[in-house]
């Protein structure tokens, strides 16, 4: 099992020939179609042998690719800030910027899985002339970077070891999945629980391992380790997300969740011969590659993981 995570910066442009009276540009500007769904596209364009891997899947093999929505980075007083654009009519008002998105997958012997390379080539292929629904979109790329996963997590873990604490962050639009209900239940309640649910269970597939009695000793087992605090209802909330045009947005979990370590269920598990080291990276390693939740590869459920700031 192989962990590869791409961040992809480009400018998007929207050839607006066709659309000569002004309410059709207003239009344009309101459109509110998620730009995770513009992601998956460019993706397929670039490289139309991964199409069939965004396609929906039967029975219990989990999606092995992942995209994020766009994002805008600034640097302001010597920090560097991250906005999420959700809305496509964002990216329309702002024609001069600068975007950057993600795109995670993992190459596993276990099921059929993308490689590195289809999707390296897919982001090099991106410089062009794009059809999303009705738009023509020129995209130029500026640069594609391999992110080292590997490394963010052991840095996670030895944050997590040495202050007790990390923060979650939903960077996109999250849809958890609850692991004891059936079908694929979505959950609005960020417990560690829901949060780490898919991760795991994409580890314990992809090695051979699952068994639903596996699952559920290590979902409690992360339970104890890692607890949320009550501010929870102040640095999460639920916005909708508009992905089909002609159905209802969908409720979705912004925001971040501190973390924080419970010594005494760690040092419990570790008297017991537990490696617990290897648990929390591996969970955190696939989380940053594949994010969590459902409906990962149209751009919901980006993760990122950062030591919690002063106050947060």
């Amino acid at each position: 099992m192989e962990r590869h995570l791409f961040k992809a910066t480009v400018t998007i442009r929207e050839s607006v020939a066709n659309a000569k009276r002004p309410k059709d540009l207003e239009r344009v500007r309101g459109e509110g179609v998620f730009t995770g769904k513009l992601v998956k596209s460019l993706v397929i364009d670039g490289n139309p042998l991964l199409k069939s891997f965004f396609e929906k899947v039967s029975g219990s093999a989990p999606k092995l690719i992942h995209v994020s929505p766009l994002y805008i980075e600034r640097v302001i007083n010597g920090r560097k800030q991250v906005k999420c654009i959700h809305r496509y009519g964002d990216v329309y008002s702002n024609r001069t910027a600068k975007y950057c998105f993600y795109v995670g997958l993992v190459e596993s012997s276990v099921v059929r899985s993308p490689t590195s390379d289809e999707v390296y080539r897919a982001l090099l292929d991106l410089s062009g002339c794009h059809q999303f629904r009705t738009h023509v979109l020129h995209v130029e790329l500026l640069s594609v970077e391999a992110m080292d996963v590997a490394r963010e997590a052991r840095k996670v873990m030895s944050y997590l070891n040495t202050f007790g604490k990390v923060k979650v962050v939903f960077s996109s639009p999250t849809l958890l999945r609850d692991p004891f209900r059936g079908g694929k239940h979505k959950s609005l309640i960020p417990t560690p629980i829901n949060m780490f649910s898919t991760p795991v269970y994409i580890n314990l597939f992809l090695t051979g391992k699952f068994r639903q009695r596996t699952l559920t000793r290590m979902l409690i087992t992360l339970h104890r380790l890692l607890n949320e605090p009550y501010s929870i209802y102040k640095t999460v909330r639920v916005m909708l997300v508009k992905y089909h045009e002609d159905k209802n947005p969908i409720p979705a979990l912004i925001g971040y969740v501190n973390l924080f370590l419970n010594r005494h269920y760690y040092e419990q598990y570790v008297s017991r011969g537990i490696d617990l080291g290897v648990l929390l990276e591996e969970t955190f390693s696939t989380m940053l590659t594949l994010g969590t939740g459902t409906s990962r590869a149209t751009g919901f459920g980006h993760i990122t993981i950062t030591t919690p700031t002063s106050g947060s």
